[in-house]
């Protein structure tokens, strides 16, 4: 009975220590550990050897196996993208990385989602495309595309890690950059003979002769070229010395140029040959005009002086016909545009008006119906204007009004204050 009584109380005590046992080993926290990095793997898509085609709007899709961190986290994510077959990093000497990186569109999902249009803009940009114009208008033939994906922890370094290489066999490219007027740019002493690549377009955002409007081929603007002799030459982008057809240069290698107040032309050519200004150069501001609309036959005119680009502000209503202020009505507002040629934020301009009551209003842009900061009135409200008085414009639909007897009428924004002012006068008046 005793031995049977001894039996029971060790196999209690046994049971009581088992269970504390494993109460110990339920209340244990998980420990965070820095992971292996063959835990986190990149998967190659099931379409990988096929076709890519990458859409504006679009997305592209990637999978991966989350890393074992141990603990239950949030874990960020981001991927590398090379045209080449391996990545290379950028070294302490100046070398520079092979690649770019992407952020997904949800940086802390294990199924990576890559805007289509953000990954197109970065290949671009690795093939050396940066702006619509330098974009091929015959398109870019499909490219092979390399990956990698990398995953952290926020503040902790040791969790840190890169999968494995995936390859997009063939990704077709569309021109991703928006259609902007295109830039020519003056290069030379004065600008310290530094390469005209992207590198530089900081420098040369100063030195830079704009296109008058989208695929106009029509260039104007001006430089400061200081006094003495100075040798220059342009270039039409920003892709290094010797890109092609993108130097013009003189026609005769130090062709001297005596820059005064009237035109002169330059008579360009490609080449990398210079002009130079004459020691009597006294410096200052030139104008340049160039007509690359035939590319064969390059012009160039320069003249002394700095130059100012017009803009516009628009004379909407009767006088008009009430033509909606839209892009579509560009040809109609050509002809109703109040003009500030000097920069000064003074717009005016004077146009031959029939008889009868006029009603209008000012636009500063064709972007359609609606209020504008040049109306009479806020709520709607017309006012009757007397003729050479100035009058305080407010944000509204509100018309300005008066009866015209018939003929010349000069109408006079001027922006320079708040609020901006409006008088219309006559010839007579």
């Amino acid at each position: 009975m005793v031995s049977s009584m001894k039996k029971l109380y060790i196999l209690a005590s046994l049971a009581v220590a088992a269970a504390a046992f494993t109460s110990c080993e339920a209340d244990k926290e998980p420990i965070y550990h820095a992971p292996e990095p063959a835990t986190f793997v990149l998967n190659t898509p099931p379409m990988a050897n096929q076709l890519y085609i990458l859409q504006d709007g679009g997305t592209v899709s990637l999978t991966t196996s989350q890393p074992d961190y141990g603990v239950a986290t949030t874990t960020q994510y981001s991927v590398d993208v090379t045209l080449d077959n391996e990545f290379v990093e950028a070294t302490a000497e100046g070398g520079e990385a092979n690649y770019m990186t992407l952020t997904p569109k949800v940086p802390t999902q294990a199924k990576i989602e890559l805007d289509a249009k953000e990954l197109d803009e970065v290949l671009c940009k690795l093939m050396g495309v940066s702006s619509f114009a330098q974009y091929p208008e015959e398109g870019i033939a499909p490219v092979k595309v390399t990956m990698r994906a990398h995953a952290w922890i926020t503040n902790v370094a040791s969790s840190q890690c890169v999968s494995n290489n995936i390859v997009l066999e063939a990704v077709q490219l569309f021109n991703p950059f928006p259609e902007v007027p295109r830039f020519v740019y003056f290069v030379g002493a004065p600008t310290g003979w530094t390469e005209p690549s992207e590198a530089n377009a900081k420098l040369y955002a100063n030195w830079a002769i704009e296109e008058t409007g989208v695929g106009t081929g029509i260039f104007e603007g001006s430089v400061n070229i200081p006094a003495g002799a100075q040798e220059f030459r342009f270039y039409t982008q920003l892709a290094g010395w010797d890109a092609p057809n993108a130097s013009l240069g003189a026609q005769t290698a130090g062709s001297v140029v005596n820059f005064s107040n009237t035109d002169i032309l330059l008579d360009p050519t490609y080449t990398q040959n210079n002009w130079k200004t004459d020691e009597s150069w006294a410096g200052g501001d030139v104008t340049f005009v160039f007509d690359l609309t035939d590319a064969d036959a390059p012009k160039i005119t320069a003249k002394e002086g700095k130059f100012v680009k017009e803009t516009y502000v628009y004379l909407v209503g009767s006088m008009a016909g009430w033509a909606e202020p839209s892009e579509a009505s560009a040809a109609v507002y050509a002809n109703w545009r109040l003009i500030d040629r000097e920069g000064e934020g003074i717009y005016t301009n004077t146009f031959n008006i029939a008889a009868g009551d006029l009603y209008f209003r000012i636009y500063p842009e064709l972007t359609g119906w609606g209020a504008t900061p040049y109306s009479s009135d806020n709520g709607g409200s017309d006012l009757t204007m007397t003729l050479g008085d100035a009058y305080k414009c407010v944000t509204g639909e509100g018309c300005w009004t008066f009866n015209w007897g018939g003929g010349d009428l000069t109408f006079t924004l001027d922006t320079t204050a708040d609020p901006a002012t409006l008088t219309v006068s006559s010839a007579t008046e």
